[in-house]
């Protein structure tokens, strides 16, 4: 009997062992930042151009009801030096037009993570009123992203318009330009860049 006690204590640990990808540590799955520009690359591709935030194919004929949630990047230089990408999530509320969603993951070229998390504040769907003019959203990420120990206060702008489909059909992406700011209290950072957001299933 102790035998068996013994053989299932074992077992118990190697699991818990497995568990943490088998050395007690917890595995780290969080997304390169090579990862995420060759992800952003290729959602971006015939939508909008990454490097100057401007889109193909705005739409003029948004829907007035309905809901949609997009995933994908946000992306921008900065006047610092190198390149900050991080994923972006937002939910569409055409029937209110409104948007919410936050920023999150973010990796730099050189310096690696960033921590913190960004909200999007005033997310609006704005109707152009005009045909061959295209609809738009608009909005603030704001939060605090830090870095080798410091903390910068961080605002974003999108403004971005509504790609793919026609009619009631829900836009396939939201996308467009971001631009904003990084503060450590001494230096204001500037961010230039673009969005690419494709609505998720």
């Amino acid at each position: 009997m102790n035998y068996k006690v013994t053989f299932i204590a074992l077992a118990a640990a190697a699991a818990t062992l497995s568990a943490c990808g088998g050395s007690g540590t917890t595995v780290n799955t969080a997304p390169t930042y090579a990862e995420l520009v060759a992800r952003a690359d290729t959602a971006a591709a015939g939508v909008v151009d990454l490097s100057t935030g401007d889109v193909t194919g705005g739409r003029d004929d948004v829907p007035n009801s309905g809901t949609a949630s997009y995933t994908g990047y946000v992306k921008g230089d900065l006047d610092s030096g190198g390149t900050l990408i991080g994923e972006l999530s937002l939910d569409a509320n055409f029937s209110g037009g409104t948007v919410t969603g936050s920023a999150t993951n973010f990796q730099h070229s050189t310096k690696d993570a960033y921590t913190g998390s960004l909200t999007l504040s005033g997310g609006t769907i704005t109707d152009s009123g005009v045909v061959g003019t295209a609809d738009t959203f608009g909005g603030s990420l704001d939060g605090t992203l830090s870095n080798g120990g410091t903390d910068y206060t961080t605002s974003i702008l999108l403004d971005g318009e509504f790609v793919g489909g026609s009619g009631a059909t829900l836009p396939d992406n939201i996308a467009g330009y971001a631009d904003g700011t990084l503060d450590d209290g001494v230096t204001n950072d500037a961010f230039t860049g673009a969005f690419i957001t494709t609505q998720t299933p």
